[in-house]
């Protein structure tokens, strides 16, 4: 993980916990509703930022498998990998995001009933932005797993071939 992403992950639940702490205030931006929903959210993201941090299915072992395949060229895995967590946490990102507006859509219509249309819409965006940052720390971890199984399937593959030859 880039010192980049690291700050974006680091503010991602720095946005995630603000939303949770307003929920036991007056400025709460979801229906209470949702709260213990947004708890498990947050453990959620909270998890998968330890997992992207800790570096947990990262190729630890590259050197001693590329000496096994005759080369020590490793530049064919770590893009696709980076290509397959970068492709999830879009996704997942995206779909949370449609989904969490999905599920507090109702947050505008009290805000039309109440005469509060602006704060009904914060909190649905609010919600569509809780979605997104969810979304994708676990669409990253998710694509950081599978990146790391297809390496790994993919590196045996080839030994065997080289075993053939």
């Amino acid at each position: 993980m880039t010192r980049r992403t690291g700050w974006l992950v680091l503010g991602a639940l720095v946005v995630l916990t603000t939303v949770l702490v307003l929920q036991e205030s007056k400025r709460a931006m979801l229906p209470r509703t949702q709260t213990s929903f947004l708890w498990c959210a947050e453990i959620a993201a909270i998890v998968a930022a330890l997992i992207l941090r800790s570096g947990w299915l990262r190729d630890n072992r590259w050197l001693e498998e590329q000496q096994e395949l005759g080369t020590l060229a490793n530049n064919f895995y770590e893009p696709r990998r980076a290509w397959l967590t970068q492709g999830f946490a879009i996704g997942l990102g995206v779909l949370g995001s449609l989904w969490w507006a999905l599920k507090t859509w109702a947050v505008v219509f009290t805000g039309m009933r109440r005469a509060t249309e602006t704060r009904g819409l914060a909190g649905f965006e609010v919600a569509a932005l809780c979605g997104a940052i969810v979304g994708a720390l676990i669409g990253a971890v998710a694509g950081l797993a599978i990146g790391h199984l297809w390496e790994a399937s993919h590196r045996r593959a080839r030994r065997e071939r080289l075993r053939h030859v």
